[in-house]
């Protein structure tokens, strides 16, 4: 059994493939400071699923967050006597990085470009809904850059923290009407609708710029709440595992 983990800023997912599909379980990134900690967090919920994690024999690991890899790359070693797979912008894997500085795209990024590629073709717009939106442009088998903007609740966060008269509201469903007619909805409509159709118009000139039809998927914790006003065309919530998947067979190949 394979075991990916993908830690990002707000929450850490981990999966596994079970009957076909992905079971993941997501915490929450920041709490742990000893391997110990992960361990102890994620053997009850093998446990609940039935999976015995002891038949782990890879780990996959894409992380944005540096500070954390030492303690997860201790976790791997001590539990399971694995060194774990950090994934990387490499040439291994099929996809081309013609950007200025590969090292610096995110792995979750290099995941989702390289699971888009192998599911979807080499032609897609990858959008990853978590505390930052990021937009990735996988052309001809190259990523050639895309975008990041601050994700849904960080925006919303950021607006209740710095408007001392705004509330906290819950984003559950989206006005019909552009136009607010009370508070809660007009930060609703700010937030969703807004976001939506600026990435719609941004989705659109992409395409125009490369004269090319592109496959749009949509991924992320957050993604959920802004698919009724966004135009995309796969939904896609296990983009990430099924990228970093794809980087172990290959590097195994290679």
């Amino acid at each position: 059994m394979n075991l990916y983990i993908d830690i990002g800023n707000t929450h850490t997912v981990f999966g596994v493939r079970k009957n076909g599909g992905f079971i993941r379980w997501r915490l929450v990134t920041g709490k742990y400071e000893t391997e110990d900690e992960i361990f102890s967090n994620i053997k009850p919920l093998f446990e609940r699923e039935d999976i015995n994690l002891y038949s782990v024999r890879n780990i996959v690991i894409s992380s944005v967050v540096p500070s954390l890899d030492y303690v997860f790359r201790r976790f791997s070693e001590k539990f399971f006597g694995i060194n774990a797979l950090f994934v990387i912008a490499d040439n291994k894997c099929g996809v081309k990085w013609p950007v200025d500085n590969p090292q610096e795209i995110g792995a979750d990024r290099v995941a989702n470009v390289i699971g888009a590629f192998y599911e979807y073709g080499k032609n897609s717009i990858i959008l990853d809904f978590g505390t930052a939106i990021t937009v990735d442009v996988l052309h001809e088998g190259k990523f050639l850059g895309g975008s990041i903007t601050p994700g849904i609740l960080t925006m919303l966060y950021s607006l209740f923290k710095n408007a001392a008269k705004l509330p906290l509201i819950n984003l559950d469903e989206i006005p019909k009407s552009s136009i607010g007619r009370n508070t809660a909805d007009n930060i609703r409509i700010g937030i969703l609708k807004v976001l939506a159709y600026g990435l719609n118009d941004v989705i659109e000139d992409i395409k125009n710029e490369l004269s090319s039809d592109m496959k749009v998927v949509v991924t992320g914790g957050q993604s959920k709440m802004i698919l009724p006003v966004l135009k995309y065309d796969v939904y896609d919530p296990d983009i990430t595992l099924k990228g970093m998947e794809w980087y172990r067979k290959l590097h195994e190949e290679n």
